[in-house]
């Protein structure tokens, strides 16, 4: 165990799991949705911003290296990607995009 999988990384920022366990999104990263525990704590001064960067930063870091095996997961990833690749290319190819 270490802090490249779930358990390791709950575990070492308990302060920031174990409030999120009462997060109003089940499927929550933690990091920044309106109304989560993880940012609540911050500005409740529960947890310091630099813990709460350090754990979202490790939690990046862990999410792309199971996308590396995961295909469905590297799906989800680049969705984001794709729909703003298609917008950009949607309006440049609009009669009112101006250079």
């Amino acid at each position: 165990m270490g802090l490249h999988d779930d358990e390791g990384l709950d575990q070492t920022f308990a302060e920031i799991t174990d409030p999120a366990r009462d997060c109003r999104f089940a499927d929550s990263a933690h990091i920044g949705e309106p109304g989560c525990a993880g940012p609540a704590a911050v500005e409740d001064g529960y947890l310091t911003q630099r813990r709460f960067n350090s754990y979202h930063r490790l939690w990046r870091e862990n999410t792309y290296a199971a996308s590396r095996t995961d295909a469905r997961l590297r799906g989800e990833l680049q969705r984001p990607m794709k729909h703003g690749a298609r917008l950009r290319r949607a309006l440049k190819q609009s009669p009112h995009f101006k250079a």
